[in-house]
């Protein structure tokens, strides 16, 4: 039987990020995968967030996806009409692709604190992309027709079942551990026996229709968006478009009590929120529930759940699938750390206790988001009024413009959740008397709280991203020339953690944002220390950050407060 350091269960954007992350550090993992090589054929989330794409950008395939979805001048807005075919209520102004870095400043979420930026692209097209440049740029082991069907752990090693889909042949495969990141009905969680906390939101089930149909463009009657809602007396829904002339995805709600929607049900919901009939052929189908739930674990042993295994929750912000991929790269660095022997395994305990509590943060906020919006589309004594003649309808949109540019303003800016997460419960950051920025979904305010994301800032000399030049090990970045690192060097060399030194005294983009002038920055950029002073313990300090303080820096953190 085969033996691996890490195997990873799924081949969707959470385990190929993972599985490249892994790669870039010199990390070979395995990744089974059920579904077949052949492209995806439904288009799921259609937002790849700011974040997400500074992982691409340091895995080298931001640029190729970015060329990907929607034509570079196609609008991106937001728009909110009665139907495809009648009045528009109001638009909420984003930049294409084309223009997405050159017109920021025209754009709502334009400025944010980041080299990147974030892309409207279905997932179907970023799992092409991954799929190439993991297997062909990288070198990744992705084997698909991989169903795994068991997992057993017995002395710190784990062992795989699985089915080849193709000839039917049972196999096993052992690892030291293993990424579950196969998404929300996870073979692997069910069991292990992993509960998940919540439930349904109250909003329903709905049924995705991805489609083709050449009528839909030629029947807008304003211009089209990347999101357009359609509210009328009939129905609440919308269209998005997928490549910008002939795929399409729209949602429908499934009646309480049905098993789905029938055919005669979705032709309806479609002509609903058209105005009219159109010709279209139905690609793929897809059922799911609106629910808010979190594993209640995110570990098991040497097993570990990401992306939609641990978390599901309504799609408001587009944070499912980008909240699962940070997940991914906030454990391979550490993964990484012990397969190469810097890091012990009690490093590892520090992914549930960082992890686990941003689930939960999301969650309430994606639900949050529905509710209020479920709330203003859902009353009738507006909704219904949108398409009367005169000052009646008339008022009704300019309740609804209102209404929903306050509300759906924050999903569709959501900096807060790109950037402003913090971890504020790890084992293996040196906390201080800092308190972190208060978390919002469109809020995000830079800050050196250990446990925050290091701010972004340009180099002047060579207009260079702080992003760009940190490393795949820990950065400490410098302030002050006078202060001698060499006992921090010289601490995270004797126990072969990768630390590199970069001056930042003398950078004027970075002195607004640093207030310490020691700031020691983890692999997935989280702050893990900071300091206006060379420590006289720097020893202590590195066995925390790397978990090898075996009261997990506890002791430390209380000296510092006294």
């Amino acid at each position: 039987m085969e033996e691996h350091d890490i195997v990873i269960v799924g081949a969707g954007p959470v385990g190929l990020i993972a599985a490249m992350d892994l790669a870039s550090r010199g990390i070979r993992a395995v990744v089974l995968e059920a579904r077949s090589d052949e492209e995806p054929m439904h288009s799921r989330c259609n937002t790849t967030s700011a974040r997400t794409m500074e992982l691409l950008r340091r895995l080298g395939c931001s640029e190729r996806y970015r060329a990907t979805g929607l034509p570079a001048d196609y609008p991106v807005d937001v728009v909110y009409m009665t139907r495809i075919n009648g009045q528009e209520i109001t638009r909420y102004k984003l930049a294409s692709s084309g223009t997405r870095f050159s017109e920021d400043r025209f754009s709502h979420d334009g400025n944010w604190r980041s080299a990147e930026r974030s892309h409207r692209s279905s997932q179907m097209f970023l799992e092409r992309v991954l799929r190439d440049h993991a297997i062909n740029a990288m070198g990744v082991d992705v084997r698909y027709f991989h169903e795994v069907t068991d997992v057993s752990q017995a002395d710190g090693r784990v062992e795989l079942s699985f089915t080849d889909t193709r000839s039917g042949q049972e196999g096993r495969i052992g690892a030291r551990f293993v990424m579950a990141c196969d998404g929300g009905r996870s073979t692997l969680r069910r069991r292990l026996g992993i509960q998940m906390e919540g439930g349904a939101t109250g909003l329903g089930r709905t049924q995705s229709v991805f489609f083709r149909s050449d009528d839909v463009l030629r029947n807008f009657a304003a211009t089209p968006g990347w999101m357009n809602w359609v509210i009328n007396r009939d129905c609440f829904g919308n269209i998005i478009p997928i490549n910008g002339t002939d795929l399409w995805l729209t949602h429908c709600m499934i009646p309480e009590g049905a098993e789905g929607v029938t055919e005669e049900e979705y032709d309806r919901q479609i002509r609903q929120l058209m105005g009219c009939a159109i010709d279209y052929e139905v690609i793929g189908i897809e059922t799911w529930q609106f629910s808010r739930v979190v594993a209640s674990r995110y570990r098991e042993g040497n097993v570990f759940l990401a992306g939609d295994a641990a978390h599901a929750w309504p799609p408001y912000a587009g944070h499912g699938m980008n909240t699962g991929i940070e997940d991914g790269v906030g454990l391979t660095w550490m993964l990484a750390g012990v397969v190469q022997g810097w890091a012990p395994e009690a490093i590892l305990d520090a992914y549930h206790a960082e992890r686990h509590s941003v689930g939960g943060k999301v969650s309430n906020a994606a639900a949050g988001l529905a509710a209020a919006q479920h709330e203003i589309t859902q009353d009738m004594r507006f909704r219904a009024a949108t398409e009367e003649p005169g000052e009646t309808g008339a008022a009704a949109r300019r309740h609804l413009r209102n209404r929903l540019l306050d509300t759906d303003s924050h999903q569709f800016n959501a900096e807060g959740l790109n950037f402003g997460l913090h971890y504020d419960a790890s084992p293996i950051i040196l906390y201080d008397e800092g308190e972190a920025p208060p978390f919002a979904v469109s809020t995000y305010t830079p800050s050196t709280v250990p446990g925050c994301r290091v701010p972004h800032f340009v180099f002047a000399e060579t207009g260079t991203p702080l992003l760009d030049r940190l490393g795949k090990g820990f950065t400490l970045l410098v302030s002050d020339d006078d202060i001698d690192v060499s006992g921090l060097v010289d601490a995270a060399a004797a126990c072969g953690m990768p630390l590199q030194v970069i001056d930042i005294a003398h950078e004027p983009k970075a002195k607004p944002l640093y207030d310490r002038k020691l700031v020691l920055v983890r692999p997935d950029d989280r702050i893990a220390w900071r300091s206006d002073s060379a420590p006289a313990n720097p020893d202590e300090i590195m066995a925390v950050v790397r978990g090898a303080a075996t009261d997990g820096g506890t002791s430390f953190n209380a000296r510092r407060t006294q």
